[in-house]
């Protein structure tokens, strides 16, 4: 099968050097005509070197063909194109619409979005059965899964060579129905909400905050806000929680950090301020909002703390599985990935069983509001006693 790429950015750098690591011919779209002959000459100097330390043969280089185009026609034997370019709309869909004509109808169309909906982008082409979200995430080379997302449009057998490309370059094929914002990330999205409403209850600093969930997660929800950058996490929740029934929404702390241009640590301050490239807690002033009203208790105890990071990974999951936008099974192996989860969530689900997760969310509905309403995920509850 041969692999197209659009974009050549952090994204599309991984997802190529994914595919040509497993022996895939690649080719790469560059707009750019120098930043693509750049990108060619760096890939010829890393084959000569691998030809001259035996890692290679002219045999293999010949047989992958790897290669980087700066005009669109280059990709028109492509079996299947993956555009990996910035999270704008009218940029992919005047992307796809002239991507799809130069393509063999057979061939797949797939979009690495994390935040749009694949069943918008798939309406703008002929043929959107054979289109889908081929979603990898950051850093590709380090997690396991890949988020097959199925628009309306897409057909069986689309997914199913999907779920055979996602195994060929050694991912885990995790299948969802579309949703703004990806499903795999949604779990982020509502606990960096559950953090935000926690900073401006002034129960806790950034820092801590962040210490906290560490214990059991790879990065801090904060950390991961900042990195990831406030103005598309932001949206890409608002999108997500807009299209989900729940009463989980986005406190004004996070759109009040992208106007006061706080964009994260590219911009040298986030949810943190940063030194020298360390995070440092602002004046606790600055996060709490006095005028809340997304929680009407809440207790400061790390404990406290702590169960409602957790309460903020398990409802998600619950809720999109319960929606049938997954299995229960792959959400969780999806999230336990992205977020690096030092547990089995589905594991800790089911030691809690339906009786001990319908206590939880009732609890933290009481103290803090509707939000973790067992309502919207009563029904998917009796699975865990199975």
């Amino acid at each position: 099968m041969k692999i197209g790429i659009v974009g050549y950015g952090k994204m599309g750098r991984g997802i190529f050097s994914l595919f040509s690591d497993a022996g895939l011919p690649v080719k790469v779209f560059v707009r750019d005509p120098a930043k693509a002959a750049q990108a060619a000459a760096r890939l010829e100097k890393r084959l000569a070197r691998a030809l001259r330390d035996g890692a290679l043969t002219e045999a293999d280089i010949e047989r992958q063909g790897l290669a980087f185009c700066s005009d669109l026609e280059g990709l028109r034997d492509s079996d299947l194109v993956i555009e990996t370019i910035a999270e704008d709309f009218e940029l992919k869909a005047d992307l796809l619409r002239r991507l799809e004509p130069l393509l063999a109808p057979e061939a797949l169309i797939a979009t690495n979005t994390s935040s749009l909906s694949v069943t918008d982008l798939a309406g703008l082409l002929q043929r959107p059965e054979r289109s889908c979200g081929l979603h990898f995430f950051h850093p590709v080379q380090l997690t396991t899964i890949v988020e097959i997302i199925r628009a309306r449009q897409t057909s069986d057998a689309t997914v199913g060579t999907a779920e055979e490309i996602a195994r060929a370059v050694g991912k885990r094929p995790i299948v969802v129905r579309d949703l703004p914002g990806s499903c795999v990330n949604i779990p982020l999205s509502f606990q960096i909400c559950e953090s935000l409403c926690i900073l401006e209850q002034g129960l806790a600093l950034p820092s801590h905050l962040d210490a906290l969930v560490e214990e059991v997660v790879r990065v801090g929800p904060c950390t991961s806000a900042d990195v990831v950058g406030l103005p598309l996490v932001t949206a890409a929740t608002e999108r997500s929680l807009r299209a989900l029934p729940t009463a989980f929404a986005l406190p004004e702390l996070g759109r009040r950090l992208v106007a006061d241009g706080r964009h994260g640590k590219a911009a040298g301050r986030g949810i943190f301020r940063y030194r020298e490239d360390r995070p440092v807690d602002d004046d606790s002033t600055y996060y709490r909002n006095p005028d809340q009203s997304h929680s009407r208790g809440g207790r400061a105890s790390d404990e406290a703390l702590r169960e409602r990071m957790l309460a903020s990974i398990y409802y998600p999951v619950l809720l999109m599985a319960n929606l049938g936008l997954g299995s229960l099974e792959d959400l969780c192996a999806g999230i336990a990935d992205v977020i690096g989860l030092k547990f089995d969530p589905l594991v800790e689900m089911r030691r809690l069983g339906s009786t001990g997760m319908r206590a939880l969310f009732e609890r933290l509905a009481a103290e803090l509001g509707p939000r973790y309403d067992c309502g919207p995920v009563q029904g998917i509850l009796t699975r865990l006693d199975r």
